[in-house]
């Protein structure tokens, strides 16, 4: 079964042709979240969403997210992958606003995996990611080993060298800063390199 990849912390133009260019990408996120050197202004997600081809599915990465921000962005947007938000929100937003819902659960300690069962039947993709968020930090993999759905995403801490070991875990990878040369710019070559290898999974 081939990966699902999904590339977060879109910011430019280049890089957004450069996936396209090189393929093997099914997800581009892109962060509304002024605390990460990756966030954007809702016009900035404007220019960059709207070059993306129809096969490439567009997500919006928001943490708390205020009904009246979504309202904004909602248009440029496949799903909106939330942190943070309680059940009721989520539902909320997957009501109000129409649009799948990843939802992200941050793991710190191994209970803290069975947060999702909390989500089951609101969601429409869960993903799994270190409770640093953004920091290249991976959580312990084995703490997902009696999970009880089929798929979901895998992040934290997925660079080159240890994607092997992530898509035997998960068929749905997140990758982000481990494809920057610098916080919030992501690398052509990184991200070239990074495609063909998954290629070669």
């Amino acid at each position: 079964m081939p990966i699902e990849l999904k590339i977060c912390g879109i910011s430019s133009k280049n890089i957004i042709q450069t996936i396209i260019q090189n393929g093997g990408c099914q997800y581009l996120g892109f962060v509304f979240y002024p605390p990460s050197p990756r966030n954007l202004s809702v016009d900035e997600s404007k220019k960059l969403t709207s070059i993306l081809p129809d096969n490439i599915k567009k997500v919006a990465v928001l943490v708390k997210p205020e009904n009246s921000f979504v309202e904004k962005i909602k248009d440029q947007f496949d799903y909106l992958q939330i942190y943070e938000t309680s059940p009721s929100k989520s539902k909320t937003l997957k009501l109000i606003f129409n649009k799948k819902i990843i939802q992200a659960i941050k793991i710190k300690k191994k209970e803290d995996i069975n947060l999702y069962k909390q989500y089951m039947g609101i969601a429409d993709e869960f993903l799994f990611d270190s409770s640093s968020m953004e920091k290249s930090s991976t959580f312990d993999w084995s703490y997902l080993k009696n999970i009880e759905i089929n798929d979901w995403f895998l992040a934290g801490g997925i660079n080159i060298d240890n994607i092997e070991k992530a898509s035997k875990i998960s068929k749905k990878i997140d990758i982000s800063s481990s494809l920057e040369d610098n916080p919030g710019i992501k690398s052509s070559k990184k991200v070239s390199d990074f495609l063909l290898k998954v290629k070669k999974l």
